[in-house]
């Protein structure tokens, strides 16, 4: 049988050319899954309560603050930015209360959570006014720390967070007294925690406020 010079050297081209395309995929494989997977994650609502997207949120306010004569619109009348990028949301009251929601955001698209919320209040000083801030307290430990609601007086990290009532407690305390600023922790699992903040501001107006700082985006 006479040599073929010519298929040889055919035959290791087609080697070369299928170890070149094997190689190839070897290196572009992961990175097209890295991609893929990222695009179908964005699409994935997150499923940790404590992080909710603007729409949740809406909806669960809707909902559960309807009893309080509550309601928000997160793209309605008055909803505006403020210079650091946070959303600022008028909320409804039957009563007339003065209130405004403000919250910012990690991520992008409509799959961006919520990462710090604040509830503040403008006191008119009529007499038997209501203070909402101890409902709204309530509503978000309902609704972003739901494992808190199954035994109210237990904290998961009973050292450094206080329990469901306790957080209450601090709350109506707080109303009634004349401090200008008191934080607490609360723990919506086990190993997790996020600060409450209540704050007062006496200018020409009573200001009262509860914000919630719910997540660090940079360690979750």
């Amino acid at each position: 049988m006479r040599y073929n010079g010519k298929k040889y050297v055919g035959g290791t081209a087609v080697q070369r050319d299928k170890l070149a395309k094997v190689i190839l995929l070897a290196i572009f494989f992961p990175f097209v899954v890295y991609v893929f997977g990222s695009c179908v994650l964005g699409y994935i609502p997150p499923t940790e309560p404590y992080k909710k997207t603007p729409k949740q949120f809406e909806e669960l306010f809707n909902e559960k603050m309807t009893q309080y004569g509550m309601t928000m619109d997160l793209d309605g009348e008055g909803s505006a930015r403020d210079n650091s990028g946070k959303r600022i949301v008028p909320i409804a009251c039957e009563d007339g209360s003065k209130i405004l929601c403000s919250y910012s955001l990690y991520g992008r698209g409509s799959n961006s959570r919520i990462v710090s919320l604040k509830f503040e209040q403008e006191l008119s000083g009529r007499e038997n006014e209501t203070v909402y801030l101890e409902p709204l307290l309530a509503f978000v430990m309902d609704e972003f720390a739901p494992k808190m609601t199954q035994n109210k007086d237990e904290s998961f990290e009973p050292i450094t967070s206080e329990t469901y009532n306790g957080a209450l407690q601090v709350c109506r305390e707080f109303i009634e007294g004349d401090e200008t600023e008191q934080y607490i922790y609360i723990s919506p699992e086990d190993d997790d925690a996020f600060a409450v903040t209540f704050e007062r501001k006496t200018d020409e107006k009573t200001m009262l406020s509860v914000r919630f700082h719910l997540f660090n985006p940079y360690s979750s």
